[in-house]
């Protein structure tokens, strides 16, 4: 397998095994009954132009097939892509799924993969982040700063979170996050550390700035549909905003949590957790 196979195919495709079942689905179609037809029998050099899995999408691949005898006959399947095609596809896949800024996944990116998830966590938290005075951060030191306030919020999260963790840019200052089967304690201390105060440096007067963030939180249930429970975290983020900001508010009423003392998570509050960097954007698209 080489990078770039593994690039078109997709390396979710591979782990999950759908390729074992790859040629039994091809060839049910007319085309590549006939184009298998002619490799075989009159030994054709056959190029076509397929749509094939990858990571749970579709894209085109060019494909080969040519024929070969040792003893019985063969037909071999060339998937050929170009390091054009591979760099296009990373940078669709980029355009797709995540949000340019920040780096973490789009909105209609989380909320797709949130759906599918939820169902499948037993104890799942879900966050609704939002910074404080965001607007104020635009109007005095200009949109630069905003868009560096966003940034320094995506780092956080793409460095923090784990694989099996989701996290996108809902909106213009609001994120979500999603913990996926997490402990009570666990997941609040997850929660505190990841809504600390955020710092940046404004790129203009070079000043080093921070913001506050708001958290609503909702504990995760499979017996109850996604919109209800985006509502109850939203509502508690509202009450967050609402009896003065800077703190984690739970849907089910519980005692506010102060956010405000700086602190990052340690090696002891995700220990043995896998990273997911920018390096690695591509393995995000992984659920």
């Amino acid at each position: 397998m080489t990078k770039c196979f593994l690039t078109i195919v997709g390396y979710c495709t591979l782990m999950r095994k759908v390729l074992n079942h790859f040629a039994p689905r091809s060839l049910s179609g007319f085309i590549w009954k006939s184009a298998f037809f002619c490799v075989l029998i009159f030994g054709w050099h056959v190029l076509v132009t397929r749509q094939i899995l990858r990571d749970a999408d579709h894209t085109m691949t060019d494909m080969a097939l040519e024929s070969l005898f040792i003893g019985t006959p063969f037909v071999f399947l060339f998937m050929l892509g170009s390091w054009q095609q591979v760099s296009a596809i990373r940078a669709l896949t980029k355009r797709a799924y995540y949000d340019p800024l920040s780096k973490v996944f789009n909105r209609q990116t989380f909320i797709g993969r949130l759906k599918r998830a939820l169902p499948k966590s037993r104890t799942g938290l879900l966050l609704l982040m939002d910074v404080d005075h965001f607007k104020r951060i635009n109007d005095q030191y200009g949109h630069a700063a905003g868009d560096r306030c966003i940034e320094a919020i995506g780092h956080r999260l793409n460095w923090h979170l784990r694989l099996e963790d989701l996290a996108g840019r809902i909106g213009g200052e609001e994120f979500a996050v999603f913990l996926a089967d997490v402990s009570e304690e666990h997941g609040k201390t997850v929660a505190v550390r990841l809504g600390q105060p955020v710092s940046f440096t404004d790129p203009s007067a070079k000043e080093h700035l921070t913001v506050t963030l708001s958290v609503g939180a909702v504990w995760a249930q499979s017996d109850v549909s996604f919109e209800k429970q985006l509502v109850a975290a939203d509502d508690a983020l509202y009450v967050a905003k609402s009896l003065g900001r800077a703190q984690l508010r739970f849907a089910d009423g519980s005692e506010a949590i102060a956010l405000s003392s700086q602190s990052e998570l340690t090696s002891e509050d995700y220990a043995g957790v896998e990273r997911r960097t920018n390096s690695k954007i591509e393995l995000a698209a992984r659920q």
